[in-house]
C-alpha cells in the first residue's frame, strides 16, 4: 500500500490531517519539521506522496521538496500554502511540486487533491506494465527460426533496431510482416512512443488522403470537425504502412514528397505542418513485381526500401516448423485451461508434409484450434485439419513435446525398415544428417559415445558418401 506523509509544524493540523486520511483508507503518518520527513522518506521505499506546508522553521517547503526529488525522482509532492504565498506555491511547481492546496483548506478538496495523485500513479503503473508487456510480446524472443533465411531477417532486424532509416518488409500473408515491423518499433528508440499500423488496401482510394493527412473543418462537404491524420497521430512515433502497393499512386507520390520534406499539408488547408515520424512499410509483392505490374512507384521504393527485409514462406523453412509448433504449444498452454504437451509423430509428418499456404498464421490457427476443439494431451494425426491431413501421411516422424526436444530437423520422411540391423543403420544416417556430418553432435543425439557411433560406422560398413561431413 502506498504511504502518505504529512510534514506540518502545526502538530494540531498535522495530526488532523493525519486521522483524515486514516478515516478514508490511507496509511498517513505526520511529523512536524522537514528534516525528518525526509528521514522517513530515505527509509520507507512505501512513502509516495508528501503534503508539506511552504512556511516552516528550518528547513521550509520548497528544500523539503528539493532534496525529497534527490532522494526519490517519483515521490508526489503537495504543497500546503497561505493565500499569501500561493506564488510560492507556483513556482515550487515549476519545480517539481505535483499540485498545492491553500490554507484552510476543506477536508474533500484535501481528499480529491490525493485521490487524483493516486490515480495518475497507478495509470503510471499501467502504462509502464503495458509497454513492458508490448516489449515482451514484440521483442526478439517472439520472433521464432533458426534457418538461415530467418537469421539474415535477424540480423537485418537488428540493423533497423539501430537508427532511423525506413524499412520496407516484404513476404506472403502470413509470414508476420507486421510482427517484424512492431519488433523493431518496440526495440528502437521510439518505443516509448506510438505505433500507428495503417493497411492501405483496406482504406478506400478516395479516403485515403483524408486518412493519412487529416483535413480542415470545412474541407468538404460534411466535414464539420477537423481530423488530425495517421501521420500527426504517429508524430514522434512509428507509422506502419501495409500493404503499401495496394496504395493509389497519385497518394504514393505525395507519400514521397512527405518522406523527402517530413512536412505534411491537410486537406483542406494551404499550410504545412512538419512531423517527425518513422517509416515502416509491408507488401506481399517483391519489390521488382510491384514496380513491373505498375503498382509501386519506383522512386518511392527506394525512398522506403533503405533497409528491404524478405520474409521467407514457411515451406522454404522446414527446419523451423517443429520449433514454431513447440513454440505455439507453450503459448496456447499459458492461454488455455487444458494443456497439450506433444505431438504424434504421424501428425508431425503431416505437418512437414503440408505446404502452408497461410504460412506462420495458418500454423497458429491450426494450433490453437486443436486446444479448443481437441480433448486429448497430445496432437495426433486425425485430429488435424482435412487439408492437412490429405497432403499425404509419413511414417516413422518424431514426436514433439517436453520429453523430446523441438529440433528443426524432427519434421522427415523415414521409411519402415524390414530389420533391427536396418533401422539402426537408418538411424545413424539420420543423425549424421541431421548433424551434418559433426560426428559428436551425432552420438549426443543416438545418446551413445563417439567412439560407439565410429565403431557402428564401421561395422555398417558406411561409405563416405553416406555419412555427410
Amino acid at each position: 500500500m502506498e504511504k502518505i506523509l504529512i510534514i506540518e509544524d502545526d502538530a494540531d493540523l498535522a495530526e488532523t490531517c493525519r486521522r483524515l486520511f486514516r478515516r478514508a483508507g490511507y496509511d498517513a503518518q505526520a511529523v512536524y519539521d522537514g528534516g525528518e520527513g525526509l528521514e522517513r522518506l530515505a527509509a520507507d521505499p512505501d512513502l509516495s506522496i508528501i503534503l508539506t506546508d511552504l512556511r516552516m522553521p528550518g528547513m521550509d517547503g520548497t528544500e523539503v521538496l528539493q532534496r525529497a526529488k534527490q532522494i526519490r525522482p517519483e515521490v508526489d509532492v503537495v504543497i500546503m500554502t497561505g493565500y499569501g504565498t500561493i506564488q510560492n506555491a507556483i513556482q515550487a511547481m515549476k519545480i517539481g511540486a505535483t499540485d498545492y492546496i491553500t490554507k484552510p483548506f476543506d477536508r474533500h478538496e484535501l481528499l480529491r487533491v490525493v485521490s487524483q495523485i493516486l490515480e495518475a500513479r497507478s495509470l503510471r503503473r499501467e502504462v509502464g506494465r503495458l509497454r513492458e508487456e508490448l516489449r515482451s510480446t514484440f521483442g526478439f524472443a517472439n520472433l521464432i527460426g533458426r534457418c538461415p533465411a530467418m537469421l539474415r531477417v535477424f540480423s537485418q532486424i537488428q540493423a533497423a533496431c539501430s537508427h532511423e532509416s525506413s524499412v520496407l518488409i516484404v513476404g506472403e500473408t502470413g509470414t508476420g510482416k507486421e510482427l517484424v515491423a512492431r519488433a523493431i518499433h518496440y526495440n528502437g528508440a521510439r518505443r516509448d512512443r506510438a505505433f500507428v499500423p495503417v493497411n492501405c488496401g483496406a482504406i478506400p482510394r478516395d479516403l485515403i488522403e483524408n486518412e493519412l493527412f487529416g483535413h480542415a473543418r470545412g474541407a468538404f462537404t460534411g466535414a464539420t470537425s477537423e481530423t488530425i491524420g495517421l501521420f500527426r497521430a504517429a508524430d514522434r512515433g512509428t507509422l506502419f504502412l501495409d500493404e503499401l502497393a495496394e496504395m493509389p499512386l497519385e497518394t504514393q507520390s505525395k507519400l514521397l514528397r512527405v518522406l523527402e520534406d517530413r512536412r505534411i499539408r491537410r486537406v483542406g488547408e494551404t499550410g504545412e505542418t512538419e512531423i517527425d515520424v518513422r517509416f515502416l512499410a509491408a507488401m506481399g509483392l517483391t519489390p521488382d513485381e510491384a514496380i513491373g505490374k505498375g503498382k509501386l512507384r519506383g522512386d518511392l521504393f527506394f525512398r522506403v526500401g533503405v533497409i528491404t527485409i524478405e520474409l521467407p514462406p514457411l515451406r522454404e523453412r522446414g527446419e523451423d516448423l517443429a520449433l514454431l509448433t513447440q513454440h505455439f504449444l507453450e503459448k496456447f498452454n499459458r492461454v488455455f485451461p487444458r494443456r497439450i504437451d506433444a505431438v504424434a509423430p504421424a501428425a508431425m509428418d503431416l505437418l512437414a508434409a503440408y505446404e502452408w499456404p497461410g504460412n506462420v498464421r495458418e500454423l497458429e490457427h491450426v494450433i490453437e484450434a486443436l486446444f479448443a476443439m481437441g480433448t486429448s494431451e497430445r496432437i495426433e494425426a486425425e485430429q488435424l485439419p482435412a487439408r492437412v491431413r490429405s497432403a499425404g501421411s509419413r511414417t516413422g516422424g518424431t514426436a514433439v513435446g517436453p520429453s523430446t526436444p523441438a529440433a528443426p530437423e524432427a519434421a522427415r520422411q523415414m521409411e519402415v525398415p524390414d530389420t533391427l540391423s536396418d533401422a539402426e543403420q537408418r538411424a545413424i544416417q539420420d543423425a549424421l544428417r541431421v548433424a551434418k556430418g559433426n560426428k559428436s553432435r551425432a552420438a549426443a543425439l543416438l545418446g551413445i559415445s563417439r567412439t560407439r557411433l565410429y565403431k557402428k560406422i564401421r561395422d555398417y560398413g558406411l561409405a563416405d558418401d553416406e555419412v555427410p561431413e
